[in-house]
Formats: structure tokens, C-alpha cells, sequence
């Protein structure tokens, strides 16, 4: 049986993320700056595969449009 998802959900939008990932990356530079390195490498190699996640949605958005 197939779940069913809450009607009432607000979509979130590529400029929702990409704020939510500036967010993070002043986070990744306050642990830099308090010399914890390792975890502010592993968040920023996350948030860069985000990054990357996210423009394949745009180049996806933008291709539909055009389409």
C-alpha cells in the first residue's frame, strides 16, 4: 500500500536550500575557527554534495521550462 503524504506541506524551493546551506557553511567556518578541522571538513564535503545535488535540480527545473 502506498504511503500517503500530508496534503498540507509547504514546497520547499532551491532558494530555501540554498539559504539553509549558507546557514550550515558559517556554521562549518565557526568549528573551523574554534580548531575543530575534522568536523568542519566532513560538514563542508556534505554541503558540497548538496551543492552539486542542487544544481542538477535547477539544470532539471530549467530544462522543463524549456521543454
Amino acid at each position: 500500500m502506498p504511503k500517503k503524504h500530508p496534503q498540507d506541506t509547504a514546497s520547499v524551493t532551491a532558494a530555501d536550500i540554498e539559504r539553509s546551506i549558507q546557514a550550515l557553511n558559517k556554521m562549518a567556518e565557526r568549528l573551523w575557527g574554534d580548531g575543530r578541522e575534522a568536523e568542519a571538513k566532513a560538514l563542508l564535503n556534505a554541503l558540497d554534495s548538496l551543492n552539486r545535488a542542487l544544481d542538477r535540480i535547477r539544470i532539471g527545473e530549467s530544462r522543463k521550462t524549456l521543454h
